[in-house]
């Protein structure tokens, strides 16, 4: 890894916090609620601490993350609306934001100078905030496309670190989390994503974050052993819950006392057995209904009143190594309902939502594990679209 290379707009945000953490001034940190948006949003708020300490003893950071339920996928106008009053402010969207058009230009007719670091594809509209990092966006030059969010923010700060007097140790805390959570987002392990987590995980070998000694001393990780990091440190950050939107993971990364730590990292712990025995239990529930009704489809579209959401990717994609189909979940709600999808590799999820998008509110994602969001009136004319697309892909 050249450390003169990056990708497309990675020093300009650099470049950017640099001059804010100079001058102390005020950040919003809005992140996706899974494990990537986590770790992203925790290494740049720790960026923001290294580069000017008094962020440590003030409150000029703020950080946000969305309840999917409530609010669905990217940016909320929520979140914007809440943290009007710290204008002027920068706005960072940390694994989504690409997608929020009309949400980014909310943001900065408000006031907000916007800065989105995201890993998806683009739709058909992509947002124009004033700082842009995707590398899956047009006129992308570097080598490697296949970054998590957590790894574009991870560059941010290797650049921005490599402008000050830090040593090189001042990154390896960020390392541990960037290798955690490109682990934890399935992204390919080759070329850059293989070095961010092999250092990472050489990282983790010493790290001092209480949080992560704590998981590691309750759950007895061995860290030679993959599917011990998988299971007993990922595993438990991906079942934390939101509270007053604030990630409990989040809380955990951030402790500072190994004592509070233990006793959070206990609770993660048994929200993720909670969390597996609910999984076990709605897949059955699926399967057997799935058997029993035998339908001639090419996917798998139910709708429950009562699954839990964060849990519909977990169970689309067992089903998806079941059934080698198209898989879509949704909880209804009220007036909505709230998607997860996983597909066989070769098939676009999000290809298909963009020929369904007539019936959609919002979508987004990658093309094997992408979500929706639609009106309950729309579910029918959603599922016959859709068997329409993939009638004609696999005809194809």
């Amino acid at each position: 890894m050249e450390k003169s290379q990056y990708p497309k707009g990675t020093k300009e945000v650099a470049q950017r916090i640099l001059r804010a953490a100079q001058k102390g001034e005020r950040a919003i940190i809005f992140g996706d609620a899974d494990l990537d948006g986590i770790a992203s949003s925790v290494i740049l708020q720790e960026l923001f601490e290294l580069l000017n300490p008094l962020y440590s003893q003030n409150r000029d950071i703020k950080v946000y993350f969305p309840n999917r339920e409530e609010e669905g996928h990217g940016i909320s106008d929520r979140a914007v609306d809440l943290f009007a009053k710290e204008i002027p402010a920068l706005f960072l969207a940390v694994d989504c934001g690409i997608a929020n058009v009309n949400e980014i230009k909310r943001a900065r007719k408000k006031g907000f100078e916007t800065i989105v670091i995201d890993h998806h594809p683009p739709l058909e509209k992509v947002a124009k905030p004033d700082f842009l990092i995707d590398p899956k966006q047009k006129g992308e030059t570097y080598p490697f496309t296949d970054f998590a969010a957590v790894g574009l923010v991870y560059k941010v700060a290797e650049y921005a670190l490599s402008q000050t007097n830090y040593p090189e140790y001042a990154k390896e805390k960020l390392l541990e989390l960037t290798a955690l959570a490109t682990l934890s987002d399935l992204m390919p392990l080759k070329e850059d994503n293989r070095e961010l987590v092999d250092k990472g995980i050489n990282a983790l070998m010493t790290t001092q974050r209480p949080g992560l000694l704590a998981l590691i001393e309750l759950g007895e990780v061995d860290l030679q052993i993959d599917v011990d990091i998988f299971q007993k440190i990922i595993a438990p950050l991906n079942s934390a819950k939101l509270i007053d939107n604030i990630a409990e993971s989040y809380l955990l990364l951030r402790e500072t006392s190994l004592k509070e730590a233990k006793k959070l990292a206990q609770r993660l712990i048994r929200q993720n057995r909670e969390k597996k025995a609910i999984v076990q239990q709605t897949l059955d529930e699926l399967v057997n209904k799935i058997e029993k009704e035998k339908k001639e489809s090419l996917m798998v579209f139910e709708v429950s009143d009562y699954w839990p959401v964060p849990a519909l990717g977990v169970i689309a994609s067992k089903l998806v190594h079941l059934y080698k189909k198209p898989i879509f979940l949704f909880k209804r709600g009220e007036q909505e309902s709230v998607c997860s999808a996983r597909l066989p590799q070769d098939l676009d999820g999000v290809e298909a939502l963009i020929k369904c998008k007539r019936f959609l509110k919002t979508y987004g994602g990658h093309a094997p594990a992408c979500g929706c969001r639609v009106k309950n009136k729309n579910l029918p004319k959603l599922e016959k679209c859709l068997e329409t697309y993939f009638k004609k892909q696999i005809r194809e």
